[in-house]
């Protein structure tokens, strides 16, 4: 057990011995191996579709009153965000027109250079 002053471990005695365990190869196989792997992303995704199918089919329960309420509400927000939008367009022309009209004035009005 000693060898030079140095007593060894059980794992360093254990590394010696010859043993091989008789293991049956494994059944399992790495994914890029396999002709039908699994795909989390895939699963994620299927799921995500059927859930967006079953809500766009079931009425979850809720009144007609609710689901016309709903709809109204969506429209609504929808015009609202349109309004929103072009309001930003006309802005965005009107300063457009604005930066045109200031650079005709500077034509008319020449440049002056001033050398110091």
């Amino acid at each position: 057990m000693e060898q030079n002053g140095h007593v060894k471990s059980k794992r360093e005695r254990a590394a010696e011995q010859a043993y091989e365990p008789d293991y049956q190869e494994s059944r399992r196989k790495p994914a890029s191996q396999r002709d039908d792997p699994f795909s989390t992303l895939a699963w994620l995704a299927e799921g995500a579709v059927g859930l967006l199918d079953e809500m766009r089919r079931s009425d979850l329960g809720l009144s007609e009153e609710f689901w016309v309420h709903a709809y109204a509400a969506r429209r609504e927000s929808l015009l609202a965000l349109r309004s929103i939008l072009d309001e930003m367009i006309e802005r965005g022309a009107a300063e457009t027109q604005r930066q045109a009209e200031r650079a005709k004035q500077r034509e008319r009005r020449g440049g002056i250079e001033i050398d110091f």
